[in-house]
């Protein structure tokens, strides 16, 4: 028989009541308590009745998560959104929360994803999002949902998202530490809400100025997508020019990729005729040959910072409306100093 509350009382000599709190984690209950009583029932294989925390708790223990990946079309498979996930799952899962993901429809009955929520009746929301104009999503933030965004930049609720901005300046200035003058830079779609793009360009801007190079806007491709084509067509670009770049600074791994493919078909050797540096530090940076000099974003601090934030919102504690998380740089051989003319000359 399945173990209830009354035989972990009986074990504990605690009542029903107070056994029952400890393990809903309610407040009124000491820590040591708490433990001792959780200690016993899952030493006695105790597995809670979801129907009854509900009723005990007045939530539905439940997470709604709304993933859509519109511009690499890899789904699940997406390198940092799946990472977040991972990450985030783990957290929620500490708290006795159970995932589920909020679709457009139950079966054959189209419904919001507003409508899909509150249907299930799930005590907040993780957005996983790459479209920032989508109106069913804006409906859901700007609803009573408690919800987080791991993306998307939204006003009406908390953003966690990795410093974009000051890891790009630091980017010019890697570059320019290694000699290279003319850098150009593959930034991502520009959208305010979908602020990577943007504020990588912006630290790009901001990273030549520090270092003294004049912009030169022949050097700067913006990507219409976040995609491997993109930075193909960037460096496509950039090698019709008279005088071409001889570093690029890429605002994804994916653009990254691309410029190595293009590189490849354009006869160039990496790093010897161009230096990358790119950011995500996605799985297959470290594979790539040479290896991709990248920023990595730590997704498994990304994801529990918004499992935490969440858990905050839904209990109605004061939170920031954008979190950004620290990057690290991490060096491979994708970079190397660039090596005067006069220098060339001199050793032949």
């Amino acid at each position: 028989m399945a173990v209830t509350i009354y035989d972990i009382a009986q074990r504990t000599g605690y009542s029903p009541p107070t056994v029952s709190k400890a393990l809903n984690n309610q407040p009124d209950i000491g820590k040591a308590t708490r433990l001792k009583i959780s200690a016993v029932a899952a030493e006695m294989g105790y597995v809670p009745n979801q129907g009854a925390k509900t009723l005990v708790t007045r939530k539905s223990w439940l997470i709604g998560v709304i993933f859509q990946e519109i511009d690499v079309n890899l789904g699940i498979e997406h390198p940092l959104f799946n990472g977040i996930m991972d990450s985030f799952k783990k957290r929620i899962e500490q708290e006795g929360y159970e995932l589920i993901f909020i679709a457009r429809n139950l079966g054959q009955r189209k419904m919001s994803y507003l409508d899909h929520c509150r249907y299930r009746g799930v005590d907040g929301v993780l957005i996983l999002n790459s479209d920032s104009f989508d109106d069913e999503v804006l409906e859901v933030v700007g609803s009573d949902v408690p919800s987080v965004s791991a993306n998307i930049v939204y006003e009406e609720t908390t953003t966690v998202t990795c410093q974009n901005t000051e890891p790009s300046i630091e980017a010019v200035r890697f570059l320019f530490g290694l000699g290279h003058r003319r850098i150009a830079h593959i930034a991502g779609p520009l959208n305010a809400k979908a602020s990577a793009g943007l504020e990588r360009r912006e630290g790009y801007f901001q990273g030549l100025k520090a270092c003294g190079i004049p912009y030169d806007e022949r050097l700067l491709y913006v990507a219409e997508h976040w995609t491997e084509p993109c930075g193909a067509e960037a460096l496509y670009r950039f090698r019709q020019l008279a005088d071409p770049p001889t570093a690029v600074f890429c605002s994804s791994d994916l653009l990254a990729l691309g410029v190595y493919s293009a590189a490849r078909t354009l006869g160039l050797e990496l790093p010897r005729d161009l230096s990358v540096l790119s950011f995500d530090d996605n799985y297959v940076a470290r594979y790539l040959n040479p290896g991709l000099t990248t920023y990595r974003q730590d997704r498994v601090v990304l994801g529990r910072i918004s499992a935490e934030q969440l858990v905050r919102r839904i209990n109605g504690q004061a939170c920031e409306k954008r979190i950004q998380v620290p990057v690290q740089l991490i060096e491979r051989g994708s970079c190397q100093r660039l090596v005067p003319a006069s220098a060339n000359s001199s050793t032949q």
